[in-house]
Formats: C-alpha cells, sequence, structure tokens
C-alpha cells in the first residue's frame, strides 16, 4: 500500500501542478485582457478628446464666421438707415419749403380777398 499511496502522490502533485499552471495561464491572459481593455479605453478617450478639440475649433470657427456676417450685415443696415435718413432730411426740407411757399401763397391770397382793389395791384406786380 505504501506503494500505491507514493503512486497517488505523485499523480496528485502532478495534477495540482497542472492545475497551478492551467491558473497561472487563465490568470495572465485575463491580466492580459484587462490591460488590452484598458489600453482600448485610453485609446477611445484620446480620440474622444481629440475629436472634442477639433468641434471646438470648429465651432469657433463657425461661430466667429457667424460673428463676422451678422457684423457685415449690421454695417449694412446702418449704412441703409443712414442713407434713409438723409433721403428724409431732404424731403422734410423740400416739404418745409413747400409748406412754407403755401402759407405765403394762402396769406397772399387772404390778403387779396380782403382788400379786393388791393388785388389788382399785386396780381400785375407777381405776375
Amino acid at each position: 500500500m505504501p506503494q500505491w499511496i507514493a503512486s497517488a502522490a505523485t499523480v496528485v502533485t502532478a495534477l495540482v501542478a497542472l492545475a497551478a499552471l492551467i491558473v497561472s495561464i487563465w490568470a495572465s491572459r485575463r491580466v492580459a485582457r484587462k490591460r488590452e481593455f484598458e489600453l482600448l479605453l485610453e485609446r477611445i478617450d484620446r480620440e474622444a478628446a481629440k475629436r472634442e478639440e477639433r468641434i471646438d475649433r470648429e465651432a469657433a470657427k463657425r461661430e466667429e464666421r457667424i460673428d463676422r456676417e451678422g457684423a457685415k450685415r449690421e454695417e449694412a443696415i446702418r449704412a441703409v438707415m443712414d442713407r434713409s435718413d438723409r433721403k428724409f432730411e431732404v424731403l422734410q426740407k423740400r416739404s418745409d419749403e413747400l409748406y412754407r411757399q403755401l402759407v405765403e401763397i394762402t396769406a397772399r391770397a387772404t390778403y387779396a380777398g380782403a382788400v379786393p382793389e388791393r388785388a389788382a395791384e399785386v396780381a400785375p406786380a407777381t405776375g
């Protein structure tokens, strides 16, 4: 029986060694997969950061372009408003002049109607 125990011990020792080898390989592969996963996550994070930077740059460029276009539009609107103001001032002056002339004509007509004998004198003088 001691021989049987010795051979069983040898087999058990071999099986324990084989089991330890299998566990060791499994653990090393698990660690390798975990490291690969971590590297993949790091790569994804770097790519995401690069994309965010690119998107931020593009957004800044678009915002700058929109600001420039807005400034151009505001300038164009100011120019149109200035021209409109100048035209309005010219028309206002013309309207004031015509009103002044109308007042003079009305005053003369009223004066001529009030003094008929003077109307004959005034009409040839102005005509």
